[in-house]
């Protein structure tokens, strides 16, 4: 069941996180302004004691390190932010640094800011990733001892920066948790009509579309813009139309129950599993779209105990 506060932040996204196309039209809102109005909210971030904090440029990527001040290993989660390929990284991506840390026996967090649509689309943010990528690796980390970690549109990245690595034959690492990665822009999941009356993010209350329609809608937003006129149904673009082979590391997926992305998180899951990879799925009853960033609820805080539990153990950490 559904928690009391959950329940209240569902109504409140609802109202003020809604960025269903239909509902941005009539308000005759500019999507990119809306979800980068938060930027440059809480721009300043003091570590907790113990940790330190500093950011760094990495061939014109912007990179943040949050590591123990003592006692830390040689361990990484790195951190790939979501925001539709339109916003930049938010402020709250940092207030799980410590709980990424510590879940990784005192690892080191490593967060980037990607180049963003429209101002550049597709294929900018996958370029900025492999630089990081490759910057970690030249530091000394071993992709064995990194799990990736990232939310919607940072769920896609993941999972592009894994392919490429598989494409080009490099090494991938050891683990990656997607939180609603939103890796379908065909929007071909059965989802998309089922939980459109109850999605607060990206739906319309009292609706009940069919899937063509919801396809006709969704195709009319502006979060479709990234990746230019490249084909939907290319893989890179729509990552859970890939064929995944042995060779990729394991998976935790955490998706909302009333997600209209909830079918290609399931589908995703499926695939791995289907190609023998060790791929767990949690769905958040009664939650919405990357739920699992609002600590405050207490599924989000359920969610990231498993996530923290996923991370220590494929990086074998007690």
């Amino acid at each position: 069941m559904t928690s009391l506060v959950g329940r209240a932040v569902s109504m409140f996204v609802r109202t003020v996180g809604n960025v269903n196309p239909v509902r941005i039209k009539k308000k005759k809102k500019d999507l990119v302004k809306q979800l980068r109005g938060t930027e440059k909210l809480f721009r300043h971030y003091m570590p907790p004691p113990g940790y330190r904090y500093q950011k760094i440029d990495v061939q014109g990527v912007p990179v943040e390190i949050f590591a123990p001040k003592k006692n830390g290993s040689d361990k990484v989660v790195l951190v790939i932010h979501g925001g539709s390929y339109i916003s930049h990284m938010m402020f709250y991506y940092r207030l799980l640094n410590k709980r990424y840390s510590k879940a990784s026996g005192g690892g080191t967090v490593i967060q980037f800011d990607y180049r963003c649509a429209p101002e550049h689309p597709y294929p900018a943010a996958l370029e900025d990733a492999l630089k990081v990528w490759t910057w970690l690796t030249e530091q000394g980390y071993r992709p064995e001892n990194i799990v990736t970690a990232g939310d919607s549109s940072g769920g896609h990245l993941t999972l592009d920066l894994l392919m490429r690595l598989h494409d080009t034959g490099g090494k991938m690492p050891k683990a990656s948790v997607l939180m609603s990665p939103w890796i379908d822009m065909t929007i071909g999941g059965s989802s998309y009509a089922e939980n459109y009356p109850v999605d607060v993010v990206f739906g319309e209350k009292g609706k009940t579309p069919t899937p063509e329609e919801v396809r006709a809608i969704m195709k009319t937003s502006g979060h479709y813009g990234w990746f230019g006129d490249r084909d939907r149904s290319d893989p890179m673009i729509s990552p859970v139309l890939n064929e995944f082979d042995g060779s990729y590391p394991a998976i935790f997926v955490a998706v909302g129950e009333n997600e209209m992305l909830r079918s290609e998180a399931q589908t995703l899951v499926e695939k791995f599993r289907q190609a023998g990879l060790e791929a767990e799925l949690l769905i958040g009853e009664g939650m919405f779209h990357a739920y699992p960033m609002y600590q405050f609820i207490p599924e989000s805080r359920q969610t990231l105990k498993r996530v923290s539990t996923f991370i220590g153990r494929q990086l074998g950490v007690n």
